[in-house]
């Protein structure tokens, strides 16, 4: 730095008055204020170097935080498929069971969506991403697997808009929420009920929603087991894949029913 000084000094004196650069302007020279100015500017940069460090060192950590949060939580997710195939299979092989002697047809209509659903659940179920519209198809899969073992119990309808079918999406959002429709809501209600899934745009997010005609939240004879780990399970893995940008809710319906309403940021997508 008092080098620097001594040549932008001299320069400057050759270039207004003319003057030939000399030793003596050393004399000209204030050391304690260069001193202070470099040591000030020596900390400045340095602390900037250093909060650049610390700031990427917490950027990796992060990173690495939620790379392990998405591994649990695929693992969960991987768990709970394997809790629900099983359940799900022999439940379905014991009504196909019972079919084969009364009723073919319907057997064999039980048996060709069920062939359907397993070979939808193949793949998505395992992988860390699947697409809305695969999505969408397999629980399509699963309401026809339904349909057939409740009879004219169960009515259901899709409505996916072929705009946001190539959407990638975490899996196995919506199936917890048709089963707990169907185990909670129309299954224990004589009359039965109607399911409807649709996806929408609103804005800059994507809106699930999975609405019932039910026996509704309160109803007394509604089954109690399992709700809540499986609420719990899906408001888990939107904090842990979309933090606070996602949300869930579920809520009772005016009249009968339930409604669960999954909002995602389509940036992620």
């Amino acid at each position: 730095m008092p080098l620097a000084q001594f040549i932008g000094l001299s320069i400057s004196r050759w270039i207004m008055y003319g003057r030939t650069p000399t030793l003596d302007y050393f004399g000209s020279l204030n050391p304690v204020m260069t001193l202070l100015f470099t040591a000030g500017a020596a900390y400045f940069f340095n602390s900037r170097g250093r909060i650049a460090r610390l700031q990427a060192t917490a950027a990796e950590e992060r990173a690495r935080t939620e790379a392990l949060a998405r591994q649990a939580m695929q693992a969960q997710l991987q768990m709970l498929q394997a809790q629900i195939e099983p359940h799900m299979l022999f439940n379905t092989l014991a009504n196909l069971q019972g079919l084969i002697a009364i009723d073919p047809p319907r057997a064999q209509l039980l048996l060709d969506h069920l062939i359907q659903y397993l070979r939808a659940t193949l793949g998505s179920s395992r992988a860390e991403q699947t697409t809305l519209g695969q999505e969408f198809d397999l629980m399509q899969s699963y309401l026809q697997v339904m349909a057939v073992r409740m009879d004219k119990r169960l009515t259901f309808s899709v409505d996916l808009p072929d705009t946001l079918r190539a959407l990638p999406v975490s899996p196995m959002l919506l199936q917890p929420l048709v089963e707990n429709a169907i185990t909670h809501g129309v299954e224990p209600k004589i009359e039965g009920g109607h399911i409807a899934i649709v996806a929408v745009r609103d804005g800059d997010m994507l809106r699930l929603t999975v609405s019932d005609t039910g026996l509704g939240l309160d109803h007394p004879d509604q089954p109690a087991h399992g709700t809540r780990m499986a609420l719990s399970n899906i408001r888990a893995r939107l904090q842990a894949l979309h933090g606070e940008r996602a949300s869930f809710t579920l809520t009772a319906k005016q009249h009968c029913g339930a409604l669960a309403t999954i909002i995602l940021p389509l940036e992620d997508a």
